[in-house]
């Protein structure tokens, strides 16, 4: 099938060297839950790519030991941001951080069919970290989009300032309509594309409620522990059996391609 040999595709050799780039922190400030960081990044960057980041100090500090992969956010030619939420030791360092390391972007991002329609963006808490820079590339196009999103509460939803005019919902009820992303406002029949990132049971649910019509195309949040295909930490099961990982043939997958 056309979507699975695009995903199934194979990826950079095992153990690859990955190399990383010195930058230093333009702007940091706080969205909520979440925090956003720039640093000036001039190569390009498709929309659903993500960068694996650290706090500046390896090889003197092995701290932390791991480089930490985030969905790029946003990026104008000159400036990249990314959006991540602190949740543990890695996190937490890049959140102070003056200077941090990056790599390249990787990863396989979104495709783009501009005479699909009207697309649909729903992301899912953290997930939608990938929209902003997709929304950017959708205007840029042409393509008409809008933009549907699900948050915990009240303090996740304050990202939503950055989409105006979005779809929001919240599983407390207090910003936006009570429930997840789909009960947003979203109708999946007015759409010729869905775009979608977010939490595996999100995804699922997205998957299901797309059908078989509609070309759906999902980014997953898998743990990455290398970024380079390495670990098979990231790994996706797939329809006929086997799994893939997402660092290389994703992190975005079109839906029918994943089996859950």
């Amino acid at each position: 099938r056309r979507n699975e040999a695009r995903q199934l595709a194979p990826g950079p050799l095992r153990g690859e060297s990955m190399k990383f780039h010195k930058v230093n922190v333009e702007e940091r400030r706080e969205l909520g839950s979440y925090t956003l960081l720039r640093y000036r990044w001039e190569g390009p960057i498709e929309p659903g790519q993500f960068v694996m980041a650290r706090a500046a100090g390896f090889p003197l500090t092995l701290d932390p030991f791991l480089a930490r992969p985030f969905s790029y956010y946003d990026h104008d030619g000159e400036v990249a941001s990314l959006l991540f939420e602190v949740r543990g030791r890695g996190t937490a360092l890049l959140d102070v951080a003056s200077t941090i390391e990056v790599t390249a972007p990787l990863g396989k991002g979104f495709e783009i069919d501009p005479d699909s329609g009207r697309a649909a963006l729903l992301g899912g808490g953290i997930g939608v970290a990938p929209l902003k820079i997709l929304g950017r590339r959708l205007d840029a196009m042409g393509v008409p989009h809008d933009v549907f999103l699900g948050f915990a509460d009240a303090k996740c939803s304050v990202v939503a300032r950055e989409f105006p005019g979005a779809g929001v919902a919240t599983m407390d009820g207090s910003v936006g309509t009570r429930g997840n992303v789909l009960d947003a406002g979203v109708e999946m029949g007015d759409y010729g594309a869905i775009y979608s990132c977010g939490p595996t049971p999100m995804l699922a649910a997205v998957k299901l409620a797309a059908g078989d019509v509609l070309r759906c195309q999902l980014s997953v949040e898998e743990r990455m522990g290398c970024g380079n295909g390495s670990c098979n930490g990231c790994v996706v099961p797939v329809r006929g059996g086997g799994y893939v990982r997402s660092c290389i043939e994703g992190p975005v997958f079109d839906a029918e391609v994943v089996a859950w």
